[in-house]
């Protein structure tokens, strides 16, 4: 069985995400256990960190984590404030986002202090939004603590806010100054929480060679499904190298490349959209990839057997009950809302599909409504 380079380790160094325009661009991913505990003083390694950081986390990560963070950035000489936000895709507004500004002034932030963004997506986006907009820019650490968060969201630069019902509409790119990972944080993780998570982790499998060249994550996920947690640290370092190969071929989406990382998103943002948030990202990822495939089987590009291949890995990690359970909405309600999707050009919809073999996607604009709709009927009749 193919096996892509370092997944065979389970002790890895930081990947260094170097970006055109000098040193100064470059940072790095670091994932460990442990490491939360460690922060202060990774913090001080960085440098140009200001004196004052802001820790930006949510209702559901403040008993778990919070003081820990906390402690670690003052032994290392910060003086820190935190904000406490409602945990959930609600909180990822403008709204939010003034809040954040107001405590920031208050508390005589500089451009030159950090704000640091400890929990998932959500709080990922908002304080990358944040960090890039106040005073045009100050620095941003993240701290992921969950799977979708540590293996995706937190890596590339990608900030955003939600606009109403439209996800995502609102952002920027702004790359940090580092990325730190405790693995351990995933140990409390919900069940839901980590199963979601590994929708983003099967999609790096689906499009690896396309990103870096490499061959057989994939075939490791098949192989290792029954066992994850001693596999996880290699698991979320291989994600961690092929978004970080990604981001530096592609920073700010212009070359096509970063285009394949949004594999099943379309799909999965429209149902995200339409369960006004009720499925999790990484849960709607997971029906959108099935989606994607179903839509290459349908059109040639790919043989049927990947479709099946994705159906038993799904049983494998727990996304299948997210499928089979997923919410029903109108083909054309569905259709209406993926038109909307801000990767969309000359009124086409933009998919990233796979194409000939495992790791392999195009990007596509060129599908007929009649063919998309074909599939979601399939699923999405009420």
């Amino acid at each position: 069985m193919p096996s892509p380079a370092g997944l065979g380790n389970s002790s890895h160094a930081p990947i260094a995400v170097r970006l055109t325009g000098g040193e100064s661009r470059a940072y790095p991913i670091m994932a460990q256990a442990g490491l939360l505990s460690q922060l202060g003083h990774a913090c001080r390694q960085l440098g140009a960190l200001g004196t004052k950081v802001l820790i930006l986390t949510d209702t559901n990560l403040q008993n778990r984590y919070l003081s820990q963070v906390q402690d670690s950035l003052q032994q290392a000489g910060f003086e820190v404030t935190s904000l406490v936000l409602d945990a959930g895709e609600r909180s990822k507004s403008l709204d939010q986002a003034q809040g954040v500004y107001q405590t920031l002034i208050q508390q005589g932030f500089t451009r030159k202090d950090t704000l640091l963004g400890l929990g998932g997506g959500v709080i990922g986006d908002l304080s990358g939004f944040c960090a890039s907009t106040y005073h045009r820019g100050m620095a941003l650490i993240h701290v992921p603590t969950t799977l979708v968060a540590q293996v995706d969201s937190a890596i590339g630069g990608k900030t955003a806010v939600n606009l109403g019902q439209i996800k995502n509409m609102v952002g920027t790119f702004y790359q940090p100054k580092a990325v730190f990972t405790d693995t351990d944080t995933l140990n409390s993780l919900p069940p839901r929480e980590f199963v979601a998570g590994m929708a983003e982790v099967i999609k790096y499998g689906l499009i690896e060679t396309s990103c870096d060249g490499q061959t057989g994550f994939f075939e490791w996920l098949e192989a290792h499904a029954s066992d994850l947690q001693a596999g996880l640290p290699a698991m979320i370092h291989r994600c961690a190298a092929i978004k970080a190969a990604v981001v530096m071929a592609d920073e700010l989406e212009t070359r096509g490349l970063r285009f394949f990382l949004n594999l099943g998103h379309t799909f999965g943002h429209a149902y995200e959209t339409l369960s006004e948030y009720g499925i999790l990202h990484g849960e709607a990822v997971a029906i959108g990839m099935r989606l994607a495939v179903r839509l290459s089987v349908a059109l040639g590009l790919v043989d049927a057997t990947l479709l099946q291949r994705l159906d038993a890995l799904y049983q494998q990690v727990g996304l299948s009950a997210i499928v089979q359970n997923a919410p029903r909405f109108p083909a054309t309600e569905v259709l209406a809302v993926m038109k909307h999707d801000k990767k969309n050009q000359d009124g086409g919809i933009k998919l990233i599909l796979p194409h000939q073999t495992i790791g392999q996607v195009i990007v596509r604009d060129d599908i007929p409504d009649a063919a998309i709709l074909s599939i979601l009927s399939n699923e999405t009749s009420p």
